[in-house]
C-alpha cells in the first residue's frame, strides 16, 4: 500500500489557531495514520485556490484535505464586503480582522438583542448573498472549475472535503450549515470525493473552543480521530 501523503489546504486551522500547529488536527491525522503531511496552506481564501493545486500535481499525494476559513462564512456584513471586494480583484480600505478573529468568550449570540424576524432577515440575506457570490462571480467559478478539474486529474488521489466548522455564534453558524451545503453541491460527484460534516462530529459547545470561532486541543483530537474513520473506511476504494 502507498505510503500516506497528505496535504492540507485551509483555513487557520490548518495552522492550529490559538493553539499550536503540533495539536491541530493535520498533524494528529498525519500521526494517526503513520503518514506525513507533505505540504500545507493554511489562511486560504477560496478564491486563491488555483495557484495552491499545482503542489498536487508535483507532490501526487495520497489525500488532499480542504477547509475552508471562518470568514467565507460569516453572517458579518464586512465579512461579506471583504470577499466581495475579493471576488472583484479590489483591495479593501478596512484594516480590521475579518469575522472568525478570536473573540472574548462572552460575546456568543448576536452582538445586539435583534428580533427573531430581524434575525432570520440578516440569515436569509446573508446566505443569499453568499451564494450568489459563490455562483456568479468569475474568481469563485474558477476556483471550483480548477478544484474539479484536479479532482478528475488525480484519480487515484483521495479528496476529503471538511464542511464549514461549527462555532458559537448562532447567526453564523447558520450561515455554515448553510455554506456546507452549498459547498457540496458545486463539488463534482466523483468516486475519489470525500465529505465530513463537521457538525456532526462537532458541537457548537464552549467545551469544544478557546474562543466563538477557534476549535481547542479536544475539538482538533475529536476532528483528527473522525477523519481516520472517513480514510480508513475507504482506503480501498482508489487503485
Amino acid at each position: 500500500m502507498k505510503r500516506i501523503e497528505i496535504i492540507v489546504l485551509g483555513g487557520c486551522h490548518v495552522a492550529g489557531y490559538a493553539i499550536s500547529s503540533d495539536h491541530a488536527f493535520p498533524k494528529l491525522l498525519a500521526e494517526l495514520l503513520q503518514g506525513e503531511v507533505v505540504a500545507q496552506v493554511p489562511n486560504l481564501s477560496f478564491v486563491q485556490l488555483p495557484e495552491h493545486l499545482a503542489a498536487i500535481s508535483a507532490l501526487h499525494p495520497s489525500h488532499v484535505v480542504l477547509q475552508l476559513g471562518n470568514h467565507e462564512f460569516s453572517a458579518s456584513w464586512r465579512s461579506l464586503g471583504h470577499q466581495l471586494c475579493r471576488a472583484l480583484g479590489i483591495r479593501p480600505s478596512s484594516k480590521k480582522p475579518l469575522a472568525g478573529a478570536a473573540q472574548p468568550m462572552s460575546s456568543v449570540g448576536p452582538a445586539l438583542p435583534i428580533g427573531r424576524l430581524a434575525y432570520y432577515v440578516r440569515i436569509t440575506a446573508t446566505g443569499l448573498l453568499t451564494a450568489a457570490l459563490w455562483v456568479f462571480s468569475a474568481r469563485y467559478r474558477r476556483s471550483f472549475r480548477a478544484l474539479n478539474d484536479c479532482m478528475r486529474q488525480h484519480p487515484n488521489t483521495a479528496f476529503v472535503f471538511l464542511s464549514p466548522f461549527p462555532c458559537l455564534v448562532p447567526a453564523d453558524n447558520a450561515l455554515r450549515n448553510f455554506g456546507g451545503w452549498l459547498f457540496r453541491g458545486l463539488l463534482a460527484n466523483l468516486p475519489n470525493r470525500y465529505w465530513l460534516d463537521s457538525h456532526r462530529v462537532l458541537r457548537p459547545d464552549r467545551q469544544m473552543f478557546v474562543d466563538t470561532s477557534h476549535l481547542n486541543e479536544t475539538a482538533h483530537r475529536v476532528l483528527a480521530h473522525s477523519l481516520v474513520a472517513l480514510i480508513l473506511s475507504n482506503i480501498n476504494s482508489l487503485v
